[in-house]
């Protein structure tokens, strides 16, 4: 299979979800296999890769030469997604913005400037050969030898009666992620609202970007777009982060409970000495 990349710019405005400071994110073709990169103004470009991973606290941040880049997930999640292997993601302030706190935005852009395959540049298939385990507490994962493609099966499970047991079973493409998995937002509990401020975190959040869980009911704009938009949320943050491994999985089962930014790193980082590709 070619690698796939855009056709033509395209560029969305917001304010960052935890900065909350005005900030512009730009979508440009990328003619060579360079994989998913950041522009960052006044910097050399940077690789969208595991080891310049620089935090993970409710969010995945990047740094090089001295700077920092917050929550990209999103953005590499519908790049992933949508099988776009080589962009480039230009990047005004500290973080994207969190347009609707889903990553329907970025993959409706990504489909307006046009996905176009690249002819002589291959797509090489990353596979296992043996399963793959990584927990830490209650968050497990593993991987497996599969069947053609992708599937991934999550299960979210807090103990809070609003949300409770989630579980979803899902075999990505481009299409299944689009319909899916884009959609699902963001979301957190009212009873962490002042601590994560405190911590400079979520001063963008609001209901226009997130959903928040009271211990009551669900905030929501428009309500909730899935029964089970929790764990789909879920998923769309764990495609992000094995963005970051920077290979095409192929053939692979992945399973995950309660999965979280730390442990998708983690075991981001256990497939790529997991999985082997072809010359």
């Amino acid at each position: 299979m070619p690698r796939n990349t855009i056709k033509k710019p395209a560029t969305l405005e917001g304010i960052g979800l935890h900065k909350g400071t005005p900030s512009r994110a730009t979508f440009l073709p990328a003619p060579g296999p360079t994989g998913i990169r950041f522009i960052i103004p006044g910097a050399a470009p940077v690789p969208a890769r595991l080891a310049l991973v620089a935090g993970t606290a409710r969010g995945t941040n990047i740094s090089a030469g001295g700077r920092t880049l917050y929550t990209v997930e999103h953005l590499l999640s519908a790049a992933a997604g949508l099988g776009v292997d080589d962009v480039d993601i230009e990047v005004s302030g500290e973080e994207p913005p969190a347009m609707d706190g889903s990553a329907l935005a970025f993959a409706d852009a990504l489909l307006a400037a046009g996905i176009e395959a690249k002819p002589g540049q291959d797509r090489r298939p990353a596979r296992l050969t043996a399963p793959a385990e990584f927990s830490k507490g209650e968050t497990r994962y593993r991987a497996a030898p599969g069947p053609a493609g992708l599937t991934f099966r999550l299960v979210y499970d807090y103990p809070h009666p609003l949300v409770g047991r989630q579980a979803l079973e899902l075999l990505l493409t481009p299409e299944t992620y689009l319909r899916e998995i884009a959609p699902a937002r963001t979301f957190g509990f009212d009873h962490e609202i002042a601590a994560l401020k405190a911590a400079g975190l979520a001063l963008g959040g609001s209901l226009d970007n997130a959903i928040v869980i009271t211990g009551t009911e669900v905030l929501a704009k428009d309500g909730l777009r899935f029964a089970d938009e929790f764990v789909r949320h879920k998923l769309l943050d764990l495609i992000g982060d094995l963005a970051l491994a920077g290979l095409n999985f192929d053939g692979m089962t992945v399973e995950a409970v309660r999965p979280g930014h730390a442990g998708n790193v983690n075991f981001a980082k256990l497939l790529t000495e997991s999985c082997t590709q072809p010359l």
